[in-house]
């Protein structure tokens, strides 16, 4: 089997229609109330312990908070 072939066929398997784990309701209400007392997002990746990434999904899409600065 070339290596060329394997690349393709793993293309085109698909993705899997489950949830983030990381996005669970109660991990978002944690997310909340820490995010009400200190907004730095270093410290709710440390507090909660999952990744940078899921820290943003969860407070832009289940939260609908975005990032403001100020000038």
């Amino acid at each position: 089997m070339n290596l060329n072939v394997v690349i393709r066929s793993h293309v085109n398997v698909p993705r899997s229609e489950r949830p983030i784990e990381a996005a669970m309701p109660e991990i978002i209400n944690k997310v909340y109330d820490i995010v009400l007392i200190d907004r730095r997002v270093r410290k709710l990746v440390e507090v909660t312990d999952i990744s940078h990434d899921i820290v943003i999904s969860i407070l832009h899409e289940q939260l609908g908070l975005k990032k403001l600065s100020v000038r």
